[in-house]
């Protein structure tokens, strides 16, 4: 396999993040930057372009990465594929579905390969729970809520993250990364999307919230807070099968909790969980149902367990949690190590299915900007 020399657009925080990380890969090697003319840094190593359409011409680059506010996204992702190169992302795709489709087209027409960076795929706990539940192992999705309390201390009024005209606002700038995971997590779809917001003052839209119904009845709850300190900083996924309850911590998930109900002959597949540590298990035999006051009558053992009209067979009662060994930057860095690397794998091999696609990023675009659009519909400024 060949060397893939990278040059990345857009070399802020997350450019200089992403280069740290591709340039321990095996094969791969950040070999031009574009910064902007204001930026008079020395970069040794790599070529340093103040344009980034003068970036496009270099010859040597097989993958433009593209890490810059979302309004750009479109122009400079279509202008590379035209160029003959491949395309790494920063999500959301686009600010809007007409756009995305131009981006789609392009790819089409060009033969390129387009990742969008939902690298939180590629963490192993997210990847785990995505298995588990296509496979039904748990029975059916019903219910999941996504809470997400972020810090501003670092966004100013006049940061483009707060201009909607360049950032899309919170729920296409940030929540699309959430809006993807709960999609991939069952076989369901979208099929309707509700959302409100506010704003703390006519620039600032601070705090989003979004309800979003999927076509065999999973209800999903989104709620994201741009509002508080970094002490204060929280994400947690809490997920509601017929036969399991889960909380994940971080919005890089580190760790986390559970409670399922399984066959005994199937816990093996419990072990796909990374870290699993079981803390306690029961035969649901000898489990009473408390689901009842005190007063109400018999607590009687529970005979069968049934769900939605769906019996189950579990027999036994898991109480368990989870987690990584590796620190939050470590595991964010193999994140987009290995996106990267499936992409490349893409590359390679045209009929190579990788872990996330472009058509994925366009279904979560299309649910946040439908939560977007309800909640802009219902603002009061």
């Amino acid at each position: 396999m060949k060397t893939y020399k990278i040059g990345i657009i857009g070399y802020g925080g997350f450019g200089k993040f992403l280069h740290y990380w591709w340039n321990r890969m095996d094969l791969v090697s950040v070999v031009a930057i574009s910064t902007g003319p204001q930026d008079h840094n020395d970069y040794p190593g790599v070529k340093k372009y103040e344009s980034w359409d003068d970036l496009l011409l270099d010859q040597d680059i097989d993958i433009v990465s593209i890490a810059t506010p979302p309004a750009s996204h479109v122009k400079m992702a279509c202008r590379a594929l035209r160029a003959g190169k491949h395309v790494m992302l920063e999500k959301p795709v686009a600010l809007g579905l007409e756009e995305a489709e131009e981006l789609l087209a392009t790819q089409l027409g060009t033969g390129k390969v387009v990742m969008v960076d939902h690298m939180l795929r590629y963490n192993p706990i997210v990847d785990a729970f995505v298995a588990l539940g296509k496979s039904e192992f748990f029975g059916k999705l019903r219910h999941a809520e996504v809470t997400n309390y972020a810090q501003d201390n670092g966004l100013p009024i006049d940061h483009w993250f707060w201009d909607r005209t360049v950032s899309g606002g919170i729920f296409v700038e940030h929540g699309v990364h959430f809006f993807d995971i709960i999609n991939a997590l069952s076989s369901q779809k979208v099929k309707k999307v509700h959302g409100i917001s506010h704003f703390r003052n006519a620039q600032q839209q601070d705090q989003v919230a979004a309800m979003v119904l999927y076509d065999d009845g999973l209800m999903a709850n989104h709620y994201h807070s741009f509002s508080g300190p970094g002490f204060f900083e929280r994400t947690s996924i809490r997920l509601m099968y017929d036969l399991a309850k889960v909380e994940i911590h971080g919005w890089i998930p580190l760790s986390g909790t559970m409670q399922v109900l399984v066959d005994g002959n199937a816990m093996e597949e419990l072990q796909m969980i990374p870290g699993l540590r079981i803390k306690g298990q029961e035969d649901v035999a000898g489990i009473s149902d408390v689901s009842r006051p005190t007063g109400w009558g018999d607590h009687d053992t529970v005979a069968a367990i049934m769900c939605g009209g769906i019996s189950y067979g579990a027999n036994k009662m898991i109480s368990a949690d989870f987690g990584l060994a590796q620190e939050k930057s470590a595991v964010y860095g193999k994140c987009v190590q290995d996106i990267l690397a499936d992409m490349i794998l893409k590359i390679e091999n045209p009929s190579h299915v990788t872990k996330v696609s472009l058509q994925d990023a366009l279904e979560s675009l299309s649910t946040a900007l439908q939560a977007d659009s309800e909640a802009m519909r219902r603002n009061d400024f």
